[in-house]
């Protein structure tokens, strides 16, 4: 089979990392793999090192005129059998070169929960015969899909995968710069691009109430705008912001997790989380917002919860975690939960299913 996985996005992020996992994988298994990313991308970088055929495209805006000769030289040169688009911008470039080239299979993969903007524009997206099927990420996400009128044939759930092997206690996964906290402080880690879904504001409001009374307790920061000056700003008006450590982007998250006591994900809505799996795989405990999706992956990941939206939640909850212990068999027991749940090849596996069912020829191995 003829691939081609296609998202714009400079910034490194969990739905590129499943669209590498993807191409790699695929192309593992025999099929005709090509990636298309924009230029310039983290992704088209780490996708070019890893062995997988990469073509870099502008994606300046949504209705970008090079960004669509681009695609269009690209798709008459692949001929591919289904183009698997990840992002809004390339959602909204290939629906259309699908129609104006009466190509049959085109499929969306969509991660975030948020309802769509009904505009013409989205009108087109969701709603043309271009596109065959939609990939949600969560039961949560395909409930959102089925929302918008989307026949529910046309929806097939794959869960994301996590990569094991990075995101191990035996990684010997090094720091990039010495590690913020103190020896003997307790440290939770938020990894999270700084946005006002994921709940950072909330955060720090909770650690205004249990800062006084826990002088141990430090939060670390860590995501693309993290290190803006706007937050820096609200940390540097707080009592006990020195125990805020804003890191920006970092690519060496399984040595800070190995570091921690605990993460956090404080997200008021979330498509499926990639931390909280990231973080069980290593055997570190999570407090997570009881949002619908989290509330989902809860039922196959063992984690703590608060109340999403509530600072007097969170902070309640942070506070059970001060003293608390984990020993060493239950941190395997959080490895193996996860390890169980999100294989790379149980995605694949269950992505190319989800094509077939679609109706698209998979080829004979499927």
């Amino acid at each position: 089979m003829r691939i081609i996985h296609s998202l714009e996005g400079s910034a490194w992020s969990g739905g590129q990392q499943q669209a590498l996992f993807l191409s790699q994988m695929m192309r593992r298994l025999g099929h005709e793999v090509l990636l298309v990313c924009q230029t310039g991308s983290v992704l088209s970088r780490r996708a070019a090192e890893a062995g997988v055929s990469v073509c870099t495209v502008p994606f300046r805006n949504e209705l970008h005129p090079p960004t669509f000769l681009e695609l269009f030289r690209i798709f008459d040169s692949f001929k591919p059998d289904v183009v698997n688009v990840h992002r809004a911008w390339a959602h909204t470039q290939w629906a259309f070169i699908s129609l104006l080239r009466k190509f049959h299979g085109l499929v969306v993969t969509r991660r975030v929960l948020f309802r769509p903007d009904f505009n013409p524009l989205s009108l087109v997206k969701y709603r043309t015969h271009a596109v065959r099927g939609f990939i949600a990420v969560s039961q949560a996400v395909a409930n959102r899909l089925a929302s918008l009128r989307l026949k529910p044939n046309h929806i097939r759930i794959v869960y994301p995968a996590t990569d094991m092997d990075r995101f191990s206690p035996d990684s010997n996964a090094t720091l990039r710069e010495i590690f913020p906290v103190p020896e003997g402080a307790v440290a939770a880690l938020m990894v999270a691009n700084f946005h006002p879904n994921k709940g950072h504001l909330l955060l720090l409001e909770a650690f205004k109430k249990v800062a006084p009374n826990w002088p141990e307790f430090h939060l670390l920061l860590a995501g693309n705008g993290t290190d803006c000056p706007s937050l820096k700003k609200r940390v540097g008006a707080l009592k006990h912001g020195n125990r805020v450590h804003l890191l920006g982007f970092r690519d060496d998250v399984p040595a800070m997790l190995s570091n921690c006591a605990f993460s956090i994900n404080a997200s008021y809505e979330e498509g499926w989380a990639g931390t909280i799996r990231e973080s069980i795989a290593m055997g570190v405990p999570v407090l997570a917002s009881d949002n619908s999706s989290n509330l989902e992956l809860g039922r196959v990941l063992p984690m703590s919860w608060f109340k999403c939206g509530s600072s007097e939640s969170l902070a309640d909850e942070l506070v059970r975690f001060r003293g608390r212990e984990i020993s060493p068999a239950e941190r395997s027991e959080l490895r193996k939960a996860a390890f169980s749940a999100f294989s790379v090849r149980a995605m694949v596996d269950a992505t190319i299913d989800a094509y077939r069912r679609f109706g698209i020829k998979t080829g004979p191995k499927y």
